[in-house]
């Protein structure tokens, strides 16, 4: 199979710079969503457009037997691109600064691969929509909350997904059971006070900045004083803006920040314990708090039996030692509504540019080795093929 889709890797990173040229945010991918339907098209494998809002389906194989589903995201991220790259985003302030150009070229190669392949039962494509916002849709749900919700998945029996990770070396993927990602969030706080004058009568007024200040403090004891330290978890304050002048006392303070937490019992506790803080808070000071929960996503959970034949696959693609289980990660992933729901394994496919020191993902900056793409389109391909092998 790696074989194959090293034959391939010249159309898998033509697809990649392309999506990467014309970056689009959650449920806008229209170019993208039109990209992947002529890809597949020109491959002779129908798909269904607007799933999900501007979500692609598409399957491969036929009759009876199981159904795997692979999934890649698609949408960018509202950064401006500073990698100087021949193919750098073509839109000012749109980047894929997190690589699901990459996710959705090597799951198109992966379909090339598939289509030529031999196994017994039925692949789901699933091209996934905003995985990184909500705020395209009415209700606030993210691309796999609304796949999961219009059907998308309906008759899976196991997923994968894989996510490119500038960390870690080409020719690395990382498998591991249980936790693979964290149950992450985005908190917002305003503060309400009453304005004054700070220097004539600030005794008129409530202070927001005080109690912003106190806030920002209590929020640090959320970890330090209710986890214990065998448990992961931060809560971190990202943002803080209020108050109009030097001299008046602000009458309003806008926090924003993320908690995030390795188990779902430990996430739910913290933001009980955020919620209890600014309600006493805001009673101490006779005002109000408002408190908001945003983009949550639970944790990431890799299902044993799925991974261990996904590693079995891997062992087929990566040389040794390239098969690796690096721990657990605080970052989030929408992937997790679908592992939650079907068995799935979610694997972290190393994409380090050799060239250039590593960049986190969500940079400006940041960069992959498009030699890797051939080695994720062949472990998607492989892994699929092998988990149908694998049901009874």
């Amino acid at each position: 199979m790696l074989n194959r889709a090293q034959a391939i890797a010249a159309d898998i990173i033509r697809i990649r710079r392309e999506i990467h040229r014309h970056p689009e945010l959650g449920y806008r991918e229209e170019l993208t969503s039109a990209l992947i339907a002529g890809e597949l098209a020109a491959l002779g494998i129908p798909c269904r457009r607007g799933v999900a809002r501007t979500g692609v389906v598409a399957e491969i194989g036929q009759g009876d037997g199981p159904t795997v589903a692979l999934r890649a995201d698609m949408d960018a991220l509202p950064i401006t691109e500073e990698t100087g790259l021949p193919f750098a985003s073509e839109h000012p302030g749109l980047m894929h600064a997190c690589g699901h150009d990459a996710h959705v070229a090597m799951l198109l190669g992966a379909a090339r691969l598939l289509k030529g392949a031999s196994f017994t039962g039925r692949v789901r494509l699933l091209f996934q929509p905003s995985e990184e916002d909500n705020k395209g849709d009415a209700e606030g749900f993210s691309g796999a909350k609304r796949m999961l919700m219009e059907g998308a998945l309906e008759g899976v029996d196991a997923v994968l997904g894989l996510h490119q990770a500038p960390m870690l070396p080409t020719g690395i993927i990382s498998l591991r059971d249980g936790p693979v990602l964290a149950a992450a969030d985005r908190l917002s706080f305003v503060v309400h006070g009453r304005s004054a004058h700070a220097g004539v009568n600030p005794e008129a007024g409530i202070d927001a900045v005080v109690i912003a200040a106190e806030l920002v403090t209590l929020l640090q004891t959320v970890v330090s004083r209710n986890v214990g330290p065998n448990d992961q978890a931060v809560v971190s304050i990202g943002t803080i803006a209020g108050g109009s002048n030097y001299n008046v006392v602000a009458d309003r303070v806008v926090l924003s920040g993320t908690t995030r937490a390795l188990n779902d019992e430990t996430y739910d506790r913290n933001i009980g314990r955020i919620e209890s803080i600014c309600r006493n808070l805001a009673r101490m000071h006779d005002t109000a708090i408002d408190f908001k929960v945003e983009h949550a996503v639970p944790v990431t959970r890799n299902d044993p039996r799925v991974t261990a034949v996904a590693r079995e696959a891997a062992a087929k693609i990566f040389p040794t030692p390239g098969i690796v289980a690096v721990p657990p990660m605080l970052g989030g992933e929408d992937f997790a509504y679908i592992a939650a729901r079907i068995p799935s394994c979610f694997a972290l496919l190393g994409t380090k540019d050799p060239q250039q020191d590593a960049t986190s993902l969500h940079h400006p900056r940041m960069l992959l080795d498009e030699a890797a793409l051939p080695f994720g389109a062949a472990f998607l391909a492989q892994a699929a093929v092998d988990v149908l092998a694998s049901f009874p």
